[in-house]
């Protein structure tokens, strides 16, 4: 599936895959966040559009900032990244992309600027819909995951262009690749408190009631330490 992605959007599969991280969380990522020396990517914004179709920045979900490891192979593959496509400087308001009517309001929405890690190949920051429709789910399909199930037609001036209708399938969207970082860290036996921590989860029991399910050894390396004492 990631084969089937332009190669400027490849590196949002090894994101998202390695840190565990949201979609908005991804594409409001910026070159400043990655800290190779010590070998973390710290978790600061999202990238949102309201419903006007405007975009702006804001706390990642649940409005914490989080530290999250970086594998040495995904520190390769953002360094060469940036090499390939140099990340794009882009400015937006903060919190709320409306026009502020009071001073407190002008001082919470006061415009930030990063230099974001993805952007599209006009150098401008990422809608998600139009993502999802034009990159995502065609690499899905390539990939066999997901079935394009008719045309639709659209109006351009004096232009009509057909567009690809595919299958509703909510699972296979970008949160998979959360999911995938979860099962993946738990299956290996990583602690269930930093998995919380990476995910960014108001608690641990809010990981365990979604993942649970992926801890094959849950309970059993606790027996047979306990059964060593009564030996």
């Amino acid at each position: 599936m990631r084969n089937g992605l332009q190669e400027r959007y490849r590196i949002a599969v090894d994101l998202g895959l390695a840190l565990g991280v949201r979609q908005g969380e991804v594409l409001g990522l910026a070159e400043e966040d990655f800290d190779f020396r010590a070998e973390v990517v710290h978790i600061r914004r999202q990238l949102r559009w309201d419903g006007k179709g405007r975009p702006y920045f804001c706390l990642p979900k649940g409005r914490k900032t989080r530290d999250v490891p970086l594998p040495p192979n995904l520190a390769r593959r953002v360094r060469l990244h940036f090499q390939l496509f140099p990340p794009v400087e882009c400015t937006l308001p903060w919190r709320n992309p409306e026009t502020p009517a009071t001073e407190l309001e002008e001082r919470q929405r006061k415009p930030i600027t990063v230099r974001l890690v993805l952007s599209t190949s006009h150098g401008l920051r990422i809608n998600p819909g139009t993502w999802n429709e034009r990159s995502w789910k065609p690499a899905l399909v390539a990939a066999g995951v997901l079935r394009q199930v008719g045309e639709k037609a659209e109006s351009y001036g004096s232009r009509v262009r057909l567009h690809p209708v595919y299958e509703r399938s909510r699972p296979d969207m970008f949160h998979v690749l959360r999911h995938t970082f979860a099962s993946v860290q738990l299956e290996a036996g990583e602690s269930i408190v930093s998995v919380a921590t990476w995910l960014g989860h108001s608690s641990p029991k809010v990981t365990l009631d979604y993942h649970a399910h992926f801890m094959p050894g849950a309970g059993k390396r606790g027996l047979a330490a306990m059964d060593t004492w009564l030996v």
